[in-house]
């Protein structure tokens, strides 16, 4: 499974959890159920997979589970990467609330410090600070 494709899925569901507000949200999850009931025909199969898709949606579960579960499906069937591809570009135009997202996601391995968050004002250091004579 590329890991790179699974980041951007999940950066997209990620955006849709945090950002995207209204009747284009709502619509945009329902367009998200169909297509996965529609693409997992087995009942188990189509049960776990909505499940996932609910447990994001309501209850902040990390989107990369899903991310996976979707892009591997998509690996295969190309109807329903056709229908993913499209969906991704859909949500891409939703309107978004004007917070930030932030995803680390997929194999993302963070070694050290990491700032995410929108609109930066002022130093940001890790550590000691250097002495105040003016000299690091």
């Amino acid at each position: 499974m590329d890991e790179t494709v699974v980041a951007l899925v999940a950066a997209g569901i990620t955006g849709l959890v945090t950002g995207a507000t209204g009747e284009a949200g709502k619509a945009a999850w329902m367009s998200l159920t169909t297509m996965v009931k529609k693409a997992f025909g087995k009942k188990d199969e189509q049960q776990t997979a909505l499940e996932l898709v609910e447990a994001v949606r309501t209850d902040g579960r990390d989107v990369t589970e899903l991310s996976e579960v979707l892009v591997e499906r998509a690996g295969w069937d190309t109807q329903f990467a056709s229908e993913l591809s499209a969906w991704l570009e859909n949500i891409k135009a939703l309107p978004k609330s004007d917070g930030p997202t932030n995803v680390v996601a997929g194999s993302a391995q963070v070694t050290g410090p990491l700032i995410q968050g929108r609109d930066f004002s002022g130093p940001i250091s890790f550590g000691t600070p250097p002495p105040s004579g003016g000299k690091p």
